[in-house]
């Protein structure tokens, strides 16, 4: 995926909070111009369903045409007591 690095960067940096397609956009290309954006939004568009389908984006489409009104966001993974899921590798 082109723009996989470049999505999972931002969303990653911010788990739970939540953005437009726009804001993610201007995060991956920022200085793209209006010929270049529909090419590169299908790109972003194809690494966040893919992250969608492995579990790590939530993905809010809403009633909107399109997208337009999509919201996307890093999901934390907590056990159902609310402690994290794993334990991290260095307290065994």
């Amino acid at each position: 995926m082109k723009y996989a690095e470049e999505v999972i960067g931002l969303l990653a940096a911010h788990p739970g909070r939540r953005f437009k397609m726009r804001q993610v956009l201007n995060h991956v290309a920022p200085r793209a111009s209006q010929r270049q954006l529909p090419a590169i939004r299908v790109g972003v568009w194809r690494a966040l369903c893919a992250l969608e389908e492995s579990g790590q984006v939530g993905i809010d489409r809403g009633e909107g045409i399109n997208g337009s009104s999509a919201e996307y966001w890093w999901q934390t993974i907590t056990s159902d007591r609310g402690q994290p899921l794993q334990k991290p590798a260095q307290y065994g």
